[in-house]
């Protein structure tokens, strides 16, 4: 199984409820699993994305993100994902955030900075079709 995990460093009220990104991941595949948590979630929803990272073999993290933003309990996931480094496909990041763009910069090629939707569609599909 692969996840396709959105994560928001943005205020909520910016982006709304709509996340087609994850939705188109989550069409292409019956072996793609979608889910997507912010920095006001819950620690209790990291404990679950972690839970559920654990289980997949492949990752692809969307991150959208504002500047001086807090991280929040998705800090947690980060670290732990950073842990997990061989089972990131790719860190499609969108925006701007210093210390999330600083964790995510140590996956080198792995991290993708792409401000175009396009773009980012294409890499999901080879994601989900891999």
């Amino acid at each position: 199984m692969k996840l396709f995990l959105q994560i928001g460093f943005t205020k909520w009220q910016d982006t709304g409820y709509e996340k087609p990104l994850l939705t188109y991941a989550s069409s292409l595949s019956a072996d793609v699993i979608g889910t997507e948590m912010d920095n006001q979630s819950d620690a209790s929803i990291a404990n679950l994305v972690i839970k559920l990272c654990d289980q997949m073999q492949s990752i692809f993290v969307f991150i959208q993100a504002q500047p001086e933003q807090p991280l929040g309990a998705a800090l947690k996931v980060l670290n732990h994902l950073m842990r997990s480094k061989n089972k990131i496909y790719a860190v499609a990041f969108v925006g701007s955030n210093e210390q999330a763009e600083r964790l995510m910069n140590t996956l080198q090629e792995k991290f993708i900075r792409e401000d175009s939707a396009d773009k980012i569609k294409d890499r999901i599909k080879e994601f989900a079709l891999t």
